[in-house]
């Protein structure tokens, strides 16, 4: 019952409040609805006083806020991604929003936007660096890199 009360309670906040929030409050909000672990945030300009203001209002709600590196151009950072999609590991839901995101990048870089391309290959190149996205490629190399045998160590100095 408690629970019941408290979740009429956050709606009835939002349905009178979300009209006047910014950019944080509709970032909250999100990571709340949508069970986020990490939040993940282009480190340039105002990425970082996002991030910032986020860690201040909302840093304990329990997800992570991580402020990623820029390398490279978007181009660049595209075609890093590439191999993760022509070996199908991208699952694209039966979804509006999902159909927006393959529209866009069936032009990418030609077309007039790029902000979906560029959260899209940001994430996939994350979970790439993490190794939760490795291609084929790298998945042999790693099994090759584990049996590969290995020189004994030996004494820094004379014993």
């Amino acid at each position: 019952m408690a629970a019941a009360l408290v979740a009429h309670r956050n709606r009835l906040f939002k349905a009178r409040s979300s009209e006047s929030w910014g950019l944080i409050e509709h970032v909250a909000d999100t990571c709340r609805r949508f069970h986020v672990n990490e939040l993940l945030i282009e480190g340039k300009a105002s990425g970082i006083s996002a991030a910032q203001e986020l860690g201040n209002r909302h840093g304990r709600e329990g997800w992570a806020i991580r402020v990623m590196p820029v390398k490279g151009d978007k181009v660049a950072r595209a075609l890093a991604a590439q191999p993760v999609f022509s070996q199908l590991m991208v699952y694209a839901p039966d979804r509006e929003w999902a159909d927006l995101v393959m529209e866009e990048m069936v032009v990418f870089p030609r077309g007039k936007y790029d902000d979906l391309t560029d959260s899209a290959t940001q994430a996939i190149n994350y979970l790439r660096s993490i190794g939760m996205a490795s291609s084929d490629i790298e998945t042999a190399a790693y099994a090759a890199d584990r049996v590969r045998p290995r020189r004994p160590l030996r004494a820094l100095y004379p014993v």
